[in-house]
C-alpha cells in the first residue's frame, strides 16, 4: 500500500502542472474486473483535482444478431489490457438524438447515431488513495427512452468530490423497448441493461476504489423515471442503496406505456416481416434487419411533436409486476432512501415547440380532439382521454380558445406540472407515507442560471425559465442531454458565471453528501438544512440562498388527482370524480 501511494502521489505530481482535460503523457493505472484488465487515464476536474477515468467498459454481450431484442447476458471475458482511455469513440446505443427528434427533423436510417454495440459502462474515481472504499454514484442518462448516452455526462464537476461516479447506457428505442408483449419479445431491454450494470458494479467497483454496500442510482426524466423503476422492481432489489429522481418517475406521463404489441406488428409491417406468423416468426425477422434501419421507425410514431411515445416501459408482471401505481399502493418494494425532485418550469420543453412550429400551434386549435390528448399524452388506460385533456385545458387555460401570446405562462405551467411536476409530487409524499423509516428529502430548482436548454430553442421566449434538464448543468459540464451543443454566439461551453458556480457548489455537495451519508445536510457547513418531507410537505427551493418552502401546487394536485385515470383510480380512487372542474 505504501509503495501505491508513493506511485500515485508521483503520477499526480507530474500532472499538476496541465490544464483541464487529459493527462495524456502519464502511464494508465491498470485495474482488474472480474472480465479482465482495464487501463485507465488521468483527468482534471472543474477545481483541479486529478482523477481516474476508464471508459468503455462492457457490462453486457454485445446485443447482436439473435442477441438483439433479447435480455442482456453479462460481458465475456477478455485477454491483455482493455484500452480504457479513451471514449471509445463515443458511441452511444443507435439512436435519433434526442435534439434532432424535438425539432422535428425526419433523419434517414444512415443519419441515425451510435450504434447496436453500446452496452458500456464508464467509471471515474478520484487518485488519492484511501483505504476506506469511496461512496458510488451511478448515472442513468434521460432522453425519453429514444435518446442519450455517457458521453453527454462528464465527470469533471462531480469529480471535485469523494466519490467514484459510473455512467452507463443502455438501449434506447425500438432496440430497448419494443415487445410482443408476451415472453418472445417481453420489452424493457433498455431497463434491463441497467440492472446488468448495477451487477457489474456489484461484482467490481471494489477493484476502483468503491464501496459496493454504499451506492446511490440517479437519474434525469426517462433517468428519473428508471430509477422509479428500479426501487418498484424485485429484479433490482439489493443492487442500490438509495436513489435520486431528477425531473421523472415511474408514475409521470412517459413512465410506462401500453400498445407495445401493436407497435411491434406495425413495425414489423413497414419492414417487410410477415406479424401473421406470430411473434417468433416476427422476431426472427426482425433480428436480421439492418439495424439502422430498424431503430429509424422509430420515427413514424412521431404524430405531434414527439407524442406519442411508442417505445416506453411496460408492465410485463416480471420486472415491472404492476403498474407502478399498484406497486406504491401496495408498497411490493424495498423501501430507500429518497432524494426527489423538479425543476421550476419543467413544461417549456414540451411548450416550446408551440413558438417556434405555428403548425403545432393550428394542429392544436383545429383539431382539438386528436391532437389534444397526444400534447399531454393522455392517457393511459383511460377509456375517454378527450374529456380528461378538455378537463385540464379548462383547468390550466380556461378552455380551449385560449391564446399562444399571452398565456405562455400557464401553457409552460400546464405542461410541467402535469407531465413530471404534480407526479413527482405524488411520488415523494406516498414514499413518505409508505416508509416512515426511511427519509424523502424534495427539491425545486429555482435559480436560472446563465446556461438553460432553452438557449437552443426559443431563446427570448426562455430567458427567465427554468426548463426540463437544466439541473444538469450544475452536475456536469457542457450540454448534457442536447449534445450535440450547438454553437451558440458569446454562450460559454460550461458555468462561469460566480452566482451559478454557487449554486453547482450548493448542488453538487448536497447530491454527494446524500450518496456518503443519506443526508444533503448532515451539518450546518452550507449554511442551511434540508429539512426531509413531512405531513406539510415543505421541500427545498435551490437557489444562490436555499430555503424551505411550502407546497405551491397543492391546489393543482387536488385537482390532477380528480381526473377519471387508471393511475388515479389506484390511489386516490375517493377523489376521482367525473364532473367538469371550474377553472382556475
Amino acid at each position: 500500500h505504501l509503495e501505491l501511494c508513493v506511485w500515485m502521489v508521483v503520477m499526480v505530481a507530474g500532472c499538476e502542472s496541465l490544464t483541464a482535460g487529459t493527462c495524456a503523457d502519464q502511464s494508465p493505472k491498470v485495474v482488474s474486473t472480474s472480465q479482465g484488465k482495464v487501463s485507465g487515464i488521468l483527468e482534471k476536474s472543474v477545481s483541479g483535482k486529478i482523477f481516474w477515468s476508464y471508459y468503455g467498459i462492457p457490462y453486457a454481450k454485445p446485443p447482436l444478431g439473435q442477441l438483439r431484442l433479447r435480455d442482456p447476458l453479462p460481458a465475456e471475458p477478455w485477454s491483455g489490457i482493455r484500452n480504457g482511455s479513451v471514449e471509445f469513440e463515443s458511441q452511444p446505443c443507435l439512436q435519433v438524438p434526442f435534439r434532432v427528434a424535438v425539432e422535428g427533423i425526419k433523419l434517414k436510417p444512415q443519419q441515425l447515431v451510435g450504434t447496436e454495440d453500446c452496452l458500456y459502462l464508464n467509471v471515474f474515481r478520484p487518485t488519492v488513495a484511501s483505504f476506506k472504499q469511496l461512496p458510488v454514484m451511478v448515472y442513468i442518462h434521460g432522453g425519453g427512452f429514444l435518446a442519450g448516452g455517457s458521453v453527454e455526462y462528464e465527470p469533471h464537476v462531480l469529480l471535485d468530490h469523494d466519490i467514484v461516479l459510473v455512467v452507463l447506457q443502455y438501449r434506447v428505442g425500438v432496440m430497448g423497448f419494443l415487445s410482443t408483449e408476451d415472453s418472445v419479445i417481453p420489452g424493457n431491454f433498455g431497463l434491463k441493461d441497467q440492472t446488468m450494470a448495477f451487477r457489474w458494479v456489484q461484482n467490481n467497483i471494489h477493484n476502483f476504489g468503491g464501496d459496493p454496500n454504499s451506492v446511490t442510482i440517479f437519474g434525469e426524466s426517462a433517468g428519473g423515471a428508471s430509477v422509479h423503476h428500479h426501487i418498484l422492481s424485485p429484479k433490482s432489489q439489493g443492487l442500490f442503496h438509495r436513489a435520486i429522481m431528477q425531473s421523472g418517475t415511474a408514475i409521470s406521463t412517459f413512465g410506462v406505456g401500453t400498445g407495445h404489441r401493436q407497435v411491434a406488428e406495425q413495425v414489423g409491417v413497414s419492414m417487410g416481416c410477415d406479424t401473421s406468423l406470430g411473434s417468433s416468426h416476427l422476431l426472427a425477422c426482425l433480428q436480421t434487419l439492418d439495424a439502422r434501419n430498424l431503430s429509424a421507425t422509430l420515427q413514424n410514431f412521431f404524430e405531434w411533436f414527439i407524442s406519442p411515445l411508442a417505445f416506453k416501459p411496460r408492465v410485463d408482471g416480471d420486472f415491472i409486476p404492476a403498474q407502478p401505481a399498484q406497486l406504491l399502493k401496495d408498497r411490493q418494494y424495498k423501501a430507500v432512501d429518497i432524494l426527489s425532485g423538479n425543476t421550476h418550469n419543467e413544461g417549456y420543453l414540451v411548450g416550446y415547440p408551440l413558438y417556434i412550429e405555428k403548425n403545432l400551434q393550428e394542429s392544436l386549435l383545429n383539431n382539438f380532439s386528436y391532437v389534444g390528448p397526444l400534447s399531454l399524452i393522455c392517457c393511459e388506460g383511460s377509456s375517454d382521454p378527450l374529456s380528461i385533456t378538455k378537463r385540464v385545458y379548462t383547468y390550466y387555460l380556461g378552455g380551449l380558445n385560449f391564446s399562444f401570446e399571452t398565456q405562455k405562462d400557464q401553457i409552460i405551467q400546464m405542461f410541467g406540472e402535469y407531465h413530471l411536476q404534480v407526479p413527482q409530487d405524488f411520488t415523494e409524499v406516498l414514499h413518505y407515507h409508505n416508509d416512515p423509516s426511511k427519509k424523502v428529502f424534495a427539491y425545486e430548482l429555482v435559480h436560472r442560471g446563465q446556461l438553460s436548454q432553452g438557449d437552443f430553442f426559443v431563446p427570448l421566449l426562455s430567458n427567465h425559465y427554468v426548463t426540463h434538464g437544466d439541473d444538469l448543468y450544475y452536475l456536469f459540464r457542457g450540454g448534457p442531454f442536447l449534445q450535440p451543443v450547438p454553437s451558440i454566439p458569446g454562450r460559454p461551453y460550461d458555468l462561469q458565471r460566480e452566482v451559478d458556480l454557487r449554486v453547482r457548489h450548493f448542488i453538487t455537495t448536497m447530491w454527494t453528501n446524500f450518496a456518503t451519508y443519506g443526508n444533503p445536510t448532515p451539518d450546518n457547513s452550507l449554511g442551511f438544512i434540508w429539512e426531509p418531507v413531512s405531513e406539510n410537505f415543505h421541500h427545498l427551493a435551490i437557489t444562490s440562498t436555499p430555503k424551505m418552502i411550502s407546497n405551491k401546487r397543492k391546489k393543482s394536485g387536488d385537482f390532477l388527482k380528480t381526473l377519471p385515470t387508471l393511475q388515479n383510480f389506484i390511489l386516490f380512487p375517493d377523489k376521482v370524480t367525473s364532473t367538469v372542474i371550474k377553472a382556475v
